[in-house]
């Protein structure tokens, strides 16, 4: 009896993994088909070798240098800079988003400086950033905060805008205070707009630190792929491509875990 139960769990879990192999390879049969062109291509030597290894050479190369420390360190940097910038950048943008939306004083004042540099390319000012701030964590942390908070600011005060005013009035009516108000009906009705915007800025966070950190040398992931390229140390270069690419999927799926969680009502 006992030796049944065992199989059928068995037989449940082997099922279970199949299915969820099988959910993999179909939800990511274009990544699989890239991969084996890859290296296919690189194994053929149809390209220079310094121009594109083999995907395998890549990947031995990412795990040698996650063993040794290495890219952990300037993951870590390069992390550091993104989520530091992303963070103020957020707070700052969410909250200059409601003013603008909510005070007619605060909107004439601060629309004109969002219309202006919210189309501003932000790498365009890495030199007057590398003469300000030098070349260390700040200018990489105020190029972040720059490349989002316009973009955040914009999704937040169209959020505010899009809410129907008989909300606001019937909370009026009924004696409700301006913050309660705040807090539980601009906020809540908000919130999608204001997660469209936290979400579009989250690679940008990572990208622009990682361009910045090719410009300037140093230390992250950036400077790892510029380092790779001037040497022709070409399955490091991808290596770096391969891991900022990894973070910023894994960093994308963890918002819209938390966006599925706070707007289940939605």
């Amino acid at each position: 009896m006992e030796n049944e139960a065992f199989s059928g769990a068995e037989r449940a879990v082997s099922l279970n993994l199949r299915e969820t192999i099988g959910s993999f390879i179909s939800s990511a049969y274009s990544i699989l088909v890239i991969a084996i062109v890859w290296e296919l291509v690189g194994r053929s030597e149809i390209v220079p070798y310094y121009f594109l290894p083999p995907l395998s050479d890549v990947l031995r190369s990412l795990v040698v240098h996650i063993a040794d420390g290495t890219l952990l360190y300037h993951t870590g940097v390069t992390l550091f800079r993104a989520m530091t910038g992303y963070v103020i950048a957020s707070f700052v943008g969410v909250s200059l988003g409601l003013l603008m939306a909510r005070f007619k004083s605060a909107n004439w004042f601060f629309e004109p400086i969002v219309a202006l540099l919210l189309p501003l390319p932000p790498l365009t000012l890495v030199p007057a950033f590398i003469l300000w701030f030098g070349i260390g964590h700040l200018s990489k942390i105020m190029m972040v905060i720059v490349a989002c908070v316009f973009i955040i600011t914009a999704s937040t005060y169209h959020g505010v805008k899009n809410i129907n005013p008989y909300y606001v009035w019937s909370a009026r009516s009924m004696g409700t205070s301006e913050s309660k108000i705040l807090r539980k009906v601009v906020l809540p009705n908000a919130l999608p707009f204001i997660f469209n915007g936290l979400q579009v800025t989250l690679p940008i966070s990572l990208i622009a630190a990682f361009v910045f950190e090719m410009v300037s040398g140093g230390s992250g992931l950036g400077s790892v792929e510029i380092y790779s390229a001037r040497f022709f140390k070409a399955p490091e270069l991808y290596s770096s491509l391969v891991l900022i690419t990894l973070v910023g999927f894994i960093f994308d799926r963890i918002i819209l875990k938390i966006r599925s969680r706070i707007l289940s009502w939605y």
